[in-house]
């Protein structure tokens, strides 16, 4: 990165500090207790913060999920446009890119996520209708660089709709059981899901030729899940807020 590139990235403010602050709070407040069974009373104990201050960031609860929507739903659906619409970039490349970002975003933004698939009816509109359009757009993005593939003779004859279905639905279900702490690193696990799909795509006789890179992908998804096995196994912990 230039050091204009870095002089032209805002820098992080207070506010921008304290902001952050709230969402994490109401995350897990939303998770722990449900988004109709959290008021802002309760966000506001879990800052440290009166009422009047958290009004200054966020008129209302409701406001805060729509913040967490677009921290999530609505920037996946802009990170997949960057890449699917790059039509001279070889599929392949394009759908690792797409699996990287999307499962890098989910990686880095488990507990807003998992918010938002709980919480999103509650959304008022026309927020909610934005980000289910946003939903359909992920997916879209990612069937149409599948497509290409299969059209371009690089990925083999399946359908696309499905595939696409598969590795957005690997990617989302970290959010449920990626722990930071464990061994596999949030890009480990990218890039084990990326490897994972793309040799899933391949032709009969491409899959034959990469036996052997096939087998350090599943070992890599062996590690990701036994993580996940050790992560259920702990006994859950009480929130205190």
């Amino acid at each position: 990165m230039t050091s204009k590139a870095k002089e032209a990235r805002p820098r992080p403010t207070r506010n921008d500090a304290q902001r952050q602050s709230i969402l994490d709070a109401a995350s897990l407040l939303f998770i722990e207790k449900g988004f109709g069974g959290t008021n802002i009373n309760d966000i506001a104990d879990a800052v440290g913060v009166s009422r009047t201050a958290l009004y200054y960031y966020f008129p209302s609860k409701e406001s805060m999920l729509e913040a967490l929507t677009e921290e999530v739903t609505e920037k996946a659906s802009l990170l997949a446009a960057s890449v699917s619409e790059r039509d001279l970039l070889p599929p392949r490349d394009a759908l690792r890119q797409l699996i990287l970002q999307h499962a890098g975003l989910i990686l880095s933004h488990p507990l807003q996520f998992r918010v938002v698939e709980r919480s999103e009816s509650n959304l008022p509109e026309p927020h909610r209708s934005a980000a289910e359009a946003a939903r359909r757009a992920v997916l879209d993005h990612f069937v149409r660089v599948i497509q290409r593939g299969i059209d371009e003779g690089q990925f083999r004859d399946t359908n696309a709709h499905i595939a696409a279905f598969s590795i957005i639905g690997m990617c989302n279900w970290c959010a449920w059981w990626f722990d930071a702490k464990g061994n596999v690193p949030a890009s480990g696990v990218a890039e084990s899901i990326a490897d994972f799909s793309l040799r899933a795509l391949l032709p009969d006789h491409a899959q034959r030729a990469r036996a052997g890179s096939a087998e350090e992908a599943v070992s890599q998804m062996r590690d990701a899940l036994t993580a996940f096995d050790n992560h259920l196994k702990k006994k859950p912990s009480r929130h205190s807020g």
